[in-house]
């Protein structure tokens, strides 16, 4: 048992080395070499716990969309209503610890091998699904029954879109705009109230100040990163 503990810490150690090698480096630039001189030990030891630079990639593409986990559960420990539920989703996206350019560039360089390579596929697919579930489970308390699904699907869309378009440039992410970006269509696509509107804002404004709290204490990032 304890062997089996001290092999998982170690993949886990190795696999925050890999993901920390493609944001310094990008995905081409990362060797075992480089992931084994960031985690502090040898290429051999690379190789004993992932047994090629496949299996690498796989396990950066699940700490990547593990980062977006641990950052909602985080700010959902904070809410009490559907809307700062819903923010908090938002948020767990484009929180400044998480949206910054040096991942969004990193998870770029991840999306162009999903095409190529299965097990991120499934990796990917898994992670779509979840942020789909997530939206529609808040979105059923602002929508009508047979349109959550169809929302969802787009503001899930969306983040990626905008996450993509952060990562292929080289200006630094604007958080509050993409939250921005991310509001308006919310707001449009549910048609809210003006009633609606205002309680979605202030939802966003508590979600904020959490957030700006929560996610950038030095618990979390030891947690986390």
């Amino acid at each position: 048992m304890q062997a089996r503990s001290i092999r998982s810490i170690r993949r886990h150690e190795l696999s925050q080395a890999a993901f920390e090698a493609v944001i310094r480096y990008g995905l081409r630039g990362t060797t075992l070499e480089k992931v084994g001189e960031i985690a502090g030990v040898s290429k051999g030891v690379v190789l004993h716990h992932f047994k090629d630079k496949s299996a690498l990639l796989e396990a950066v593409f699940r700490r990547s969309n593990s980062l977006l986990s641990m950052s909602l559960v985080e700010l959902i420990r904070h809410t009490e209503t559907p809307y700062e539920r819903f923010w908090a989703i938002a948020y767990s996206n484009f929180s400044k610890t998480i949206y910054n350019r040096e991942v969004c560039q990193a998870w770029v360089s991840l999306l162009a091998e999903v095409p190529h390579n299965a097990m991120c596929q499934r990796v990917q697919a898994v992670n779509n699904a979840r942020i789909k579930s997530n939206l529609s489970h808040e979105l059923k308390h602002f929508l009508d029954a047979d349109k959550v699904s169809d929302v969802a699907n787009i503001l899930g869309i969306l983040i990626d879109g905008i996450w993509v378009r952060a990562g292929l440039f080289a200006n630094t992410p604007d958080c509050d705009k993409a939250l921005d970006e991310f509001e308006f269509t919310t707001l449009e696509l549910i048609g809210a109230s003006d009633e609606q509107r205002e309680y979605h804002r202030a939802a966003r404004q508590k979600i904020k100040a959490i957030a700006d709290i929560a996610l950038s204490s030095k618990l979390f990032h030891r947690n986390v990163f």
